[in-house]
C-alpha cells in the first residue's frame, strides 16, 4: 500500500516537473512563443528529460544490484537529490510573471484552447504515444522476455537497456534539428517511420531471444523515441500561445504517458497472440500513424491555401 501511494505521488511529481520544466526551458531557450524559431527549446527539454531518464534508471538499477541495502538506497538516493533541487528552485527568479488581468482561479488556468488546436488533433495526438510506447517497448517489455538468459542479473539489464534505449535518444535529438521542417510535418512522420524498423527487430528479439538483439532492438526504438519527444515537443511549442505553454505540454504529456500502458496490454494478449505478432503489428500500426500524420498535415495546408 504505501509503495502504491509513492508512484502516485511520485506520478504527479513527474508530471509537474515535466510540463512546467519544458515550458521553462521553452522560455530561457528562444524568443517567445516564435513560429519561425530554431526549435532550441524543445531539443534542450528533450535532451533534459531524456538524459535524467536514463542516467536515473542506470544509476537506480545499479544500485539495486550491486550495492548494500538495494531496496532502499536508490530511492535514499532520489530523496537527496530532489531535496537539493528543491533548495536551488527556492531562489530561482520567475521567467513568465502571472498577468493579473486573467484573475486567479483555477478553473482559468485549467483552460488550454490550443488543446483544440487542428494542427494539434491531427499531428501531435495520434503521434503521443508513440513517445513511451516505444521506449517503454525497449526497456520493458524486452527485458522481462530475456529474464532466463540473464539470470542472476535480471535488474541489471534492465537498467542497461533503458542505457542504451535512451542514450541512442539522446544522440537521436541532437540530429532532429537537421529533419524538422518549421510549417511542414517532415520531423514527426520521419519519427514514426523510424519506430518501424525498431518493433521489427524487438520482433526478432522476441522470437529468437537473443541478448544482443535485443540491445540492437533497443537501440533502434530508443531511436524512435528520441525522434518523437523532439518532434512532438516542437510541434507544441509553434502551436501554443505564452499562457497555455506549459497546459498544452501537460497535454501532449498526458497523451505520451498513454504508451506506457503498451506493456500491460501486450503482457495481457501475448498468450493468445504472442509478442513477435504483436510487435509486427505494432511496426504496421506505426506506418499507418505517419501516413495518418501526414494526411492530417496535408490536409490542412489545403485548408489553409483555400481560405
Amino acid at each position: 500500500m504505501l509503495l502504491f501511494a509513492g508512484r502516485v505521488l511520485s506520478g504527479v511529481a513527474l508530471g509537474l516537473v515535466m510540463a512546467v520544466g519544458t515550458a521553462w526551458i521553452k522560455e530561457l531557450s528562444e524568443a517567445p512563443f516564435d513560429a519561425s524559431a530554431s526549435g532550441a527549446g524543445a531539443r534542450r527539454a528533450a535532451l533534459s528529460l531524456t538524459t535524467g531518464f536514463a542516467l536515473g534508471a542506470a544509476v537506480a538499477a545499479a544500485l539495486a544490484q550491486f550495492a548494500p541495502l538495494p531496496e532502499v538506497l536508490p530511492y535514499l538516493v532520489n530523496v537527496a537529490l530532489c531535496a537539493a533541487s528543491f533548495a536551488f528552485a527556492l531562489r530561482t527568479p520567475e521567467s513568465h510573471p502571472r498577468d493579473p488581468a486573467r484573475g486567479g482561479r483555477l478553473r482559468d488556468d485549467l483552460r488550454i484552447p490550443s488543446a483544440s488546436h487542428r494542427r494539434f488533433l491531427g499531428v501531435v495526438a495520434p503521434m503521443s504515444p508513440w513517445v513511451f510506447g516505444t521506449a517503454a517497448s525497449a526497456y520493458a517489455i524486452l527485458p522481462a522476455l530475456l529474464v532466463d538468459r540473464v539470470a542472476g542479473f535480471e535488474v541489471g539489464f534492465a537498467g542497461l537497456m533503458c542505457l542504451v534505449s535512451l542514450g541512442c535518444g539522446v544522440g537521436a535529438q541532437t540530429l532532429a534539428r537537421r529533419i524538422d521542417l518549421p510549417g511542414g510535418c517532415r520531423g514527426v512522420t520521419a519519427a514514426l517511420a523510424a519506430v518501424v524498423p525498431g518493433m521489427l527487430l524487438a520482433a526478432a528479439t522476441a522470437l529468437t531471444r537473443s541478448v544482443a538483439l535485443a540491445l540492437v532492438a533497443a537501440a533502434a526504438l530508443g531511436i524512435g523515441y528520441g525522434l518523437l519527444l523532439v518532434g512532438g515537443l516542437m510541434e507544441v511549442q509553434r502551436i501554443a500561445g505564452p499562457d497555455d505553454l506549459a497546459g498544452l505540454t501537460a497535454v501532449f504529456y498526458s497523451l505520451s504517458y498513454v504508451g506506457f500502458f503498451v506493456p500491460a496490454i501486450l503482457a495481457a494478449i501475448s498468450p493468445v497472440i504472442g509478442y513477435p505478432t504483436l510487435f509486427v503489428a505494432g511496426a504496421v500500426i506505426a506506418a499507418l500513424s505517419a501516413a495518418l500524420v501526414w494526411r492530417a498535415h496535408v490536409n490542412g495546408k489545403q485548408r489553409a491555401l483555400a481560405a
